[in-house]
């Protein structure tokens, strides 16, 4: 295991956004600060932007930046 720091970017994905996807798109690309470990009954963490915004979104959207 690497102790290096890595770059996240969170990916907007509208297709798996439901009622969100005015509030979300805006964050679309940004860098992520933390991603939370334990994930809702849908699948999704809550992601930590860098400016402090909070997002709920699968794993998969969170991709090295």
């Amino acid at each position: 295991m690497s102790s290096r720091p890595v770059s996240l970017a969170w990916v907007f994905r509208p297709d798996h956004v439901e009622t969100e996807h005015d509030r979300v798109e805006q964050h679309a690309g940004k860098s992520v600060h933390a991603v939370g470990r334990v994930p809702d009954t849908i699948g999704r963490v809550e992601v930590v932007l860098a400016d402090g915004a909070r997002v709920r979104a699968y794993r998969h959207e969170v991709a090295l930046g």
